[in-house]
């Protein structure tokens, strides 16, 4: 008799955990902020200067929570990564709460302890939460985002994660989400871009990017009105464009310090440079600031 075998595969969790967990910290190299995400570029920055545009997307994404400047509102970072924008959203709001929450311990203990440095902690901590479980009580939140993680979730729709902001958010109160989403159904997608966008996914851990008409659906079913949809492609374009420029100096320095880059690194490394990639076909996919208010 032969015993069925047990399947010892990694869950796509746990497969998350262990890419942030040891690709994270190269993120340093891409960000002295620990930004993990691309920048928005405006009229009077430059486009040679990385830092300040990955700072413009936090601060255009804080700016389409309308919250007011008095009041200890309380802000969700949903997919907060180290907490980039968490510190830059503290100190722009100098008396609200800003809570980030991630699957990832690396990120918690490595982003409260730059939250201390700060001294913006506990007003500004990250926890280690799942943004589709997150266990806040009902419209408890003035204001949440989500900034390139979205895309985590599951489904095309991304229902688990909206149907979840919509239960943490109180009447009124906006959903902000910055991403990447396909603008086509995934199974019509060419051969060269639906291979450019699976081994995205596999490289950066995503089940697949979100298709941008269904999440809109999915906001609207989960009680969001006002939806605002900004195709930002040109404005992220320059900052994307850095990463084929980044990637080969990053690898150059580590082979210079005999450095050896394993398979979660590699696959990051991979990864930042199919992006921009996938992102040149801007009939199929495009990256878009997604704003909605809860009814």
């Amino acid at each position: 008799m032969t015993l069925p075998t047990l399947s010892t595969a990694p869950s796509q969790h746990e497969r998350l955990i262990a890419y942030y967990e040891q690709a994270g910290p190269d993120f340093a190299e891409w960000s002295a902020g620990f930004n993990m995400h691309f920048g928005y570029f405006r009229s009077g920055l430059n486009p040679f200067r990385r830092e300040a545009m990955l700072d413009e997307m936090n601060r255009q994404v804080l700016a389409r929570l309308e919250l007011r400047a008095d009041g200890d509102d309380l802000i969700v970072d949903l997919g907060c990564g180290v907490g980039a924008t968490v510190r830059y959203a503290a100190a722009l709001f100098e008396r609200k709460r800003v809570l980030g929450m991630t699957v990832v311990p690396w990120q918690v203990d490595t982003g409260n302890e730059l939250n201390l440095r700060a001294g913006i902690f506990p007003r500004a901590a990250l926890e280690l939460k799942d943004y589709t479980r997150t266990g806040l009580k009902p419209a408890s939140v003035d204001g949440a985002y989500a900034i390139e993680s979205a895309c985590h979730a599951q489904g095309p729709d991304k229902a688990p994660f909206v149907s979840e902001a919509a239960r943490i958010l109180r009447p009124g109160a906006w959903l902000v989400v910055a991403d990447g989403f396909l603008k086509k159904p995934l199974e019509s997608l060419g051969g060269l871009t639906r291979r450019l966008h699976d081994l995205l996914c596999r490289s950066f851990v995503l089940p697949q990017l979100a298709e941008r008409d269904r999440f809109v659906e999915a906001l609207a079913a989960n009680g969001f009105d006002e939806i605002r949809i900004e195709d930002v492609s040109m404005r992220v374009a320059p900052s994307a464009l850095h990463a084929p420029l980044a990637v080969p100096w990053f690898m150059l320095k580590k082979k210079l310090r005999h450095e050896a880059l394993g398979e979660q690194r590699l696959n990051n490394l991979k990864g930042s440079l199919v992006s921009p990639a996938l992102g040149a076909n801007l009939l199929a996919c495009g990256y878009f600031l997604i704003s909605a208010r809860k009814k």
